[in-house]
């Protein structure tokens, strides 16, 4: 399943929001990457959309009067939205089978919903809609109500990977199905790896433990190498120094660029999550599936986040990514039509979004700088350096017979000791200083 378009009104800080992720053809992109100042809505939109389709935010009844509903920690408080999606036609005849096999189910509301997705080639709209009468809300219309009884694992999914361990909510206390590195939520599965960085070995161990039974026809070895070039071609592109090349003693070994074995002991946080992230990404082999991961910088050196977006793309088939950054080197390596900035409108008041392509941004090979300053609109240096140089270049510009006054001298000194020589501003301002000097 892919999401073409997303229509929002009232949601949080969200007044009235649309995000076409289409191309030029009207076709789904495959990688969306969000970007936007603190407090645009990155994360929320990310946990609004895994809140739609989980089972614990469906469970609500429709048209029924809802007390204290905004106080329920899986309400979905949203006046409206709209998704317009593509389900593949894997999908479709998945569904078209599910269907015929609980035409006995109880629930006679829910299977009327199901066939919503039956027609293939036509636009799927899914809708939800809440009203406020009073101090109760009203849940008026609910297109998501399906997603309660189709099973994970067996159509589509969404996979859901956390910034914060804050972020699963009331999720890891009360799903019954929870374990220590997955908790499923009807097809939403919401991942906190960043809890679980002490615990990789284990994972990657159990991970081809796993790739033994799977393949019984093959040899132990062969499964075991199975499984281990399956991990090593999802970070097929990323500028790792080792490689993951066996297991021994149920620890798992790594070969660096010069031949030396070393354990995941011996290993950087930042390779450690890659590779369990490509370990997990391995196992669930996702498929026609939804793929939303918030802040996939974190812990990782910037020449890696300049390349992670490949490691989801590398994972499973036919599935969109959907990417919350803070990042200047994630935007910087995806192509303008997949980035997607959330603004404040001055004069609306209100959050906005906007294609970079649609725009004419450029993002992809930009330098960081510029992409912080052109398109995360972040100034470039602290607030009392920019002050100082804006000082001393409105003394060397409107005032040059004082900047050899012992107040400017001293002003001048100490940003060139902050900046050293080769700053670009100091280079600028001992070029200006030699002129006036020479025209004295």
């Amino acid at each position: 399943m892919k999401i073409k378009k997303i229509e929002i009104k009232k949601y949080k800080m969200f007044d009235d929001l649309t995000l076409d992720f289409t191309d030029i053809n009207g076709n789904p992109l495959d990688v969306i990457v969000i970007a936007g100042i603190n407090g645009s809505g990155k994360t929320s939109l990310l946990q609004l959309l895994r809140k739609l389709f989980s089972a614990s935010s469906n469970v609500y009844p429709v048209k029924q009067a809802l007390i204290d509903f905004e106080k329920e920690p899986n309400a979905i408080i949203c006046e409206s939205i709209n998704l317009d999606v593509q389900i593949s036609e894997e999908n479709f005849l998945d569904i078209n089978d599910f269907i015929t096999t609980i035409r006995n189910i109880s629930d006679a509301k829910v299977i009327t919903r199901i066939p919503l997705f039956r027609k293939k080639d036509s636009k799927n709209i899914l809708s939800y809609s809440l009203e406020k009468k009073g101090k109760n809300f009203f849940i008026t219309h609910n297109d998501f109500l399906p997603f309660v009884v189709l099973p994970p694992n067996k159509m589509f999914n969404i996979w859901y990977f956390v910034a914060n361990h804050l972020d699963l909510g009331q999720n890891q206390h009360e799903n019954k199905h929870s374990n220590k590195d997955i908790i499923h939520d009807g097809i939403v599965s919401l991942f906190d790896i960043f809890s679980l960085s002490n615990t990789v070995d284990d994972y990657i161990v159990e991970s081809i433990k796993q790739s033994l039974l799977q393949n019984r026809e093959q040899t132990g070895q062969e499964a075991i190498k199975k499984r281990i070039n399956e991990i090593n071609q999802l970070l097929h592109g990323i500028s790792l120094q080792t490689k993951l090349v066996d297991v021994a003693d149920d620890k798992p070994i790594f070969e660096t660029f010069n031949g030396k074995v070393v354990s995941l002991a011996d290993l950087s946080s930042g390779e450690k999550q890659l590779y369990y992230r490509a370990t997990l990404l391995s196992k669930l082999n996702p498929q026609n599936s939804l793929i939303m991961v918030d802040e996939p910088e974190n812990s990782l050196h910037p020449t890696w986040q300049r390349e992670v977006v490949k490691l989801y793309q590398n994972a499973g088939s036919n599935n969109q990514v959907i990417l919350a950054t803070h990042s200047p080197h994630i935007i910087a390596s995806v192509d303008p039509k997949n980035l997607f900035l959330l603004y404040i409108n001055e004069e609306t008041h209100q959050i906005e979004c906007i294609n970079a392509a649609k725009a004419h941004l450029h993002s992809k090979g930009v330098e960081p700088n510029r992409i912080l300053r052109e398109i995360m609109d972040t100034p470039l240096r602290d607030a009392d350096t920019q002050a100082r140089i804006d000082k001393v270049a409105d003394v060397v510009r409107l005032q040059p017979d004082k900047v050899a006054d012992p107040e400017n001298l001293t002003l001048i000194n100490d940003l060139i000791a902050d900046l050293g020589g080769q700053d670009p501003f100091i280079l600028r301002l001992t070029h200006q200083l030699n002129v006036l000097e020479a025209k004295k």
